[in-house]
């Protein structure tokens, strides 16, 4: 076995977050709590990633296999490929896919990066009072974040893909003490992700019995499909894999700690899980729907009865959310089966446009939650009559909303649900087309609901709420951004927009 061979351009989105986490630290211990090196450094490196992200995925459109870190030769990688086929021989391989999940990754921590940066101190540990945590562990900690998140969307081996999943959670529970306190949810964070792990790992156990290799994707399993024997333990590796990313994308039955979690763990950890832990566990469940290929057929049951379960428990129980975070909590778990349908007839691009819609729309809605929380947590009826106060906050979180909703002038989500169902459609799959569609209508009435406390007038005259600027800047940015998705679908969703 020959040396590794590394492609820095390749690996920069991974690199760059990963280098940045440890300059961050090492300038912590030189001038420890200073607030602006850590930042600053981050800042550096997650536009860094997000260039180099953009650019691969440009580069990717040509065609071509983009893959470093290959290990020529290597016996624990080594597979039988299909007639015709020669397997990569890369750890790390990029596709237009993964390339535009690294940029959503590094784009949804420069928004948390922001709103950690603000200088707002959280409750203390001890007593009622606030403090203000180190800026450099929090940001070394999102840093972490995003690099696992970047490598789980290229990665090509089990050992990438669970150090890079594990990777894009942990720290988020060392941020969630850090921000929240005691009554962070934390300790569901933790129990979801030891669970998870677990899960994760006999899952991997059983594909690596049944191949023989640690290689992930459609090719590694071609042979294994080949013989009954292998076939059945292969399967079954699949659907542990499955339900193991099904607790990280909060899909049903494995969603309990989402809405427990979002409205106590603070608005910076609650972006941080909704923009970047959820591209990690997409990405991830990206990776095992490839990897699936030659037992597709034996999988679909459970791919697909966890979508429909998922898209009609969410938005059914959405519709009793009081408070805006918990309907995004469960928003989050309908939406995680709308990625998760396309998969079940193979079609991982549509699965990844709908992600990226998804993303855009939720940080942006979480933006203008942020810029208006500046007196404490937020009811849904706060926002009776926000378009005469704010308007410009209450045009944002109304287009992030219909997008969600999949209603013009939302049309970037309306494409998105419209690819999402074209497979499904195309492959005779209407036990998960029909659902998928009924859940669409439940979704209405739950963004609907919040829209038309936007747009009525207030019961009683109010003065406009204050604001807080930062986040008020970055909720006019991502919307702009989801206009200019709206416009140009083709920069979220991909060549197959319709």
């Amino acid at each position: 076995m020959s040396a590794p061979q590394l492609d820095v351009a390749v690996a920069a989105p991974v690199l760059a977050p990963a280098l940045g986490a440890i300059a961050v630290l090492a300038v912590d211990v030189v001038a420890p709590r200073r607030r602006l090196p850590a930042p600053l450094l981050a800042a550096l490196a997650l536009l860094l990633s997000l260039a180099s992200a953009i650019w691969l995925r440009v580069r990717a459109s040509g065609g071509g296999e983009i893959s470093t870190l290959c290990l020529p030769g290597d016996p624990a990688l080594a597979v039988t490929a299909p007639p015709g086929m020669v397997a990569s021989e890369g750890l790390l391989r990029v596709s237009q896919s993964g390339a535009l999940l690294q940029a959503l990754a590094a784009a949804a921590g420069l928004v948390v990066l922001v709103l950690l940066a603000r200088e707002r101190g959280v409750p203390s540990q001890d007593d009622d009072r606030t403090h203000r945590p180190d800026p450099g562990v929090e940001v070394a900690l999102l840093l972490a974040t995003v690099t696992g998140a970047s490598a789980v969307a290229v990665a090509h081996d089990f050992g990438t893909w669970l150090v890079g999943l594990e990777l894009a959670t942990l720290p988020i529970v060392a941020l969630a003490v850090l921000r929240g306190g005691r009554d962070s949810g934390a300790m569901q964070l933790v129990t979801t992700s030891v669970v998870s792990f677990a899960v994760a790992v006999l899952g991997c156990g059983l594909w690596v019995t049944a191949t023989g290799s640690l290689r992930l994707g459609g090719v590694a399993s071609w042979a294994a499909g080949q013989d009954d024997g292998s076939r059945a333990i292969l399967t079954l590796g699949v659907v542990m894999l499955l339900a193991a990313v099904g607790f990280k994308l909060s899909l049903v039955p494995f969603h309990a700690w989402a809405p427990a979690t979002y409205p106590r763990a603070g608005l910076e950890v609650t972006m941080l899980l909704a923009g970047v832990s959820t591209v990690a566990a997409a990405a991830a469940l990206v990776a095992v729907a490839d990897g699936a290929a030659s037992v597709r057929d034996a999988a679909i049951p459970a791919f697909g009865v966890l979508a429909v379960v998922s898209m009609i428990g969410g938005a059914v129980l959405a519709l009793g959310a009081q408070d805006p975070l918990r309907l995004i909590a469960w928003s989050g778990v309908t939406q995680g089966g709308w990625v998760l349908a396309p998969l079940v007839a193979g079609d991982t691009a549509a699965a990844v446009g709908y992600l990226a819609v998804y993303v855009v729309a939720v940080v942006a809605a979480l933006a203008v939650v942020a810029a208006l929380s500046t007196d404490g947590a937020r009811r849904l009826e706060d926002d009776r009559g926000l378009l005469r106060r704010r308007p410009v906050h209450a045009a944002v979180l109304t287009l992030a909303l219909l997008t969600l909703a999949g209603l013009p002038p939302g049309v970037a989500g309306l494409l998105a649900k419209v690819l999402a169902l074209r497979p499904l459609a195309e492959g005779g799959l209407w036990w998960v087309a029909l659902p998928a569609v009924v859940a669409a209508v439940i979704g209405l009435a739950v963004y609907l609901r919040w829209v038309a406390l936007i747009l009525l007038p207030p019961e009683v005259a109010t003065p406009p709420e204050r604001t807080e600027r930062a986040a008020s800047a970055l909720a006019v940015v991502t919307g702009l951004v989801l206009l200019a998705a709206t416009v140009f679908p083709v920069m979220l969703l991909g060549t197959g927009t319709p």
